[in-house]
This record gives structure tokens, C-alpha cells and sequence, in this order.
């Protein structure tokens, strides 16, 4: 649900919890809209994965298609400081094309009529910096999927950060097993989901941290154009 004002549409916090603070952060997150923006966020996303699998990194030096597509929307995470993109993720629904997952494999039957979302291309500078930005592309993703009432957060994850998405209380699709994914160089991946009318419940307990974070911190530099996501995801 979404609270029209008359400005702006302003989504309901999707937490039941109230804000106990407001920190500010050293970046700001926002919306990609334009060609500069779309760089930094290809440049970001392609120097992370060049650490850990050199290909795919070099396969994604240019903007992929799906970036240009009007019912894909992706967000990013700038320093203050210099404008320099710290991190990046694409968020990629169902709405009118399947999944790209859904291409690789076929998913089960719950998932079928519904309204899904893939967490695409994330990748943060390394560190304890990028833990930081990780964590507000969490948050700024789950908003904005809960605003735009989606059912399903999908991922994506090799066995070396399948531990991030275990850590958010995502379930295990494959129950264990992997898939060749076509788009990230055949490498084997674990596939996730969590029902992001659960995330409020399941988190809590799961990562107390994150949940603190998400839930009960006011980040006014985490700053989401929604009447973007709306015309996006409409």
C-alpha cells in the first residue's frame, strides 16, 4: 500500500517495528536513470565480479541489454565524496518476460502465477565498506519490492557467497543443488527465494543486525525515486 500526498507517493514502511534513529551514510543510493548513471553502475558491477571470476567481469564491461529494458530498473550506491559507484544491483521482474533464472531452470509450481523479482548483477566494492553498501541495496531492494508489491525476491549465488543470501533467510530452491547459468559463464549457482511478505518476520531472528538496519534506521541517503519504481513496475 502507498500513501499518495501531495507531492509524492510515499510507500508504507514495510517493518513492524518503529524508527528508533537516522544515521547517514557516506553514499547515497539511489535510482539509475540515465547514461552516466547506467556507467558507473556497469563500471562497479564489472570490476566486482573481475575479482573472483575474471571472465564474467570482462563480459560485463559493457551494459547487457537488460539494462536498457523499461521494465527492469537498477539501483546504485554513489560516494559523497567524488561521485565514484560503490555498488550496484539490477532488479528484474516477471512482468513481461520470464525470469532470466526461469530460462536456466524449470522453478516449482509455487512460484508459478506469481509476482517475481531477480536480484541481478550485485556487486560492491570489497571490504568492510562494501558489507556496508551490500547492506543498503538490501534494504533499498526489499523496499522497493514491497512497494511495488512483488511476491517473490529471487538471487542467484555461487557456493562462495551463497552464505549472503542464507544469512537474509532466503530459501534454498534447488534444496542444495546448482545450475549452469548461461549469462555467468556456465558457473555453477545456488538459486534463492524469500516471500517478501516474510522478510519482516523471518529476519529478525535470522540477523538481528541487518534486521536493525533495515528496520529500525532512518537512512535519508538511501533515496528512492518511486514514482520511477511505479512507472517501472506498473
Amino acid at each position: 500500500m502507498k500513501i499518495e500526498t501531495a507531492t509524492v507517493t510515499v510507500p508504507e514502511r514495510p517493518y513492524s517495528v518503529p524508527v528508533e534513529r537516522t544515521e547517514r551514510l557516506p553514499f547515497r543510493v539511489r535510482v539509475v536513470t540515465g547514461p552516466q548513471d547506467l556507467g558507473k553502475a556497469v563500471e562497479i558491477r564489472s570490476s566486482a565480479y573481475s575479482r573472483h571470476v575474471p571472465a564474467v567481469g570482462a563480459m560485463l564491461r559493457e551494459a547487457e541489454a537488460d539494462d536498457y529494458r523499461s521494465d527492469v530498473l537498477s539501483i546504485f550506491a554513489e560516494r559523497k565524496a567524488d561521485g565514484r559507484a560503490l555498488g550496484s544491483v539490477r532488479l528484474q521482474p516477471n512482468l513481461n518476460k520470464p525470469l532470466r533464472i526461469e530460462g536456466e531452470t524449470q522453478l516449482p509450481a509455487r512460484y508459478q502465477g506469481r509476482r517475481l523479482i531477480e536480484f541481478m548483477r550485485l556487486g560492491v566494492e570489497n571490504g568492510i565498506p562494501g558489507q556496508l553498501v551490500t547492506a543498503a541495496l538490501v534494504k533499498a531492494g526489499f523496499e522497493i519490492c514491497h512497494a511495488a508489491g512483488f511476491d517473490f525476491i529471487f538471487a542467484a549465488g555461487r557456493r562462495s557467497v551463497s552464505m549472503l543470501y542464507h544469512a537474509m533467510a532466503f530459501d534454498d530452491v534447488l534444496d542444495g543443488g546448482t545450475v549452469a547459468l548461461s549469462y555467468a559463464n556456465h558457473l555453477p549457482h545456488g538459486i534463492f527465494s524469500i516471500p517478501v511478505n516474510q522478510v519482516d518476520r523471518r529476519l529478525p531472528a535470522k540477523n538481528p543486525g541487518l534486521y536493525a538496519f533495515m528496520a529500525r534506521t532512518h537512512h535519508p541517503d538511501i533515496d528512492i525515486d518511486y514514482e520511477h519504481v511505479y512507472r517501472t513496475f506498473s
